[in-house]
């Protein structure tokens, strides 16, 4: 076996219920929205973690309709992906068909009380640990709360893993395509 077959491939797909789900360590979430705006255009995007925080809101933003609730940033309707923020590394959003509450973010111990509605914990600052490709005992954690706040997607990503997931099959395939075929 050569050193270039033990390497995982660019792009490792999978799925769980309705949902199906990618990571990659070739690209960003910079060069998923680029190459896939169609991810969050039309649609509204709850921010959980930014740079492994909360997105501190700018007035620039707030003029354009963005609210922060409970340590949880929510867009206006996504008309251009010029009004969302740069994206950083630990950055976490979920993508809504309509607006949402998703209630408040955790305390950060994902395993100190059972996850609840209204609860929202972050996987992506686990980065470490969280790994839809390489399934540990986060995963199903994971699972059973994108089960109960049913988002369209969720993309999330570390300084080395983007993972996008999606209930909406024409958007999965158009990422997945796109991801499979550019190197970031």
């Amino acid at each position: 076996m050569s050193m270039l077959d033990s390497q995982p491939p660019a792009v490792n797909a999978g799925s769980h219920g309705a949902y199906e789900w990618l990571t990659t360590i070739s690209h960003s979430f910079s060069s998923l929205l680029t190459l896939c705006p169609t991810t969050v255009l039309g649609k509204y995007v709850a921010v959980t973690s930014f740079d492994s925080g909360s997105l501190d809101l700018n007035e620039a933003e707030k003029a354009t309709g963005w609210q922060a609730r409970n340590g949880i940033a929510y867009s206006p309707l996504i008309e251009s992906i010029e009004i969302l923020p740069d994206p950083c590394e630990f950055d976490e959003w979920y993508v809504f068909g309509t607006p949402v509450d998703m209630g408040e973010k955790g305390d950060g111990n994902i395993f100190a009380a059972p996850l609840s509605a209204g609860q929202v914990e972050v996987f992506v600052n686990l980065a470490e640990g969280f790994d839809l490709y390489r399934p540990n005992d986060l995963v199903p954690l994971f699972w059973r709360q994108l089960e109960w706040i049913q988002p369209e997607s969720y993309i999330a990503d570390t300084h080395h893993l983007l993972t996008f997931v999606s209930r909406n099959r024409n958007v999965f395939a158009a990422v997945h395509q796109a991801l499979s075929k550019s190197r970031s």
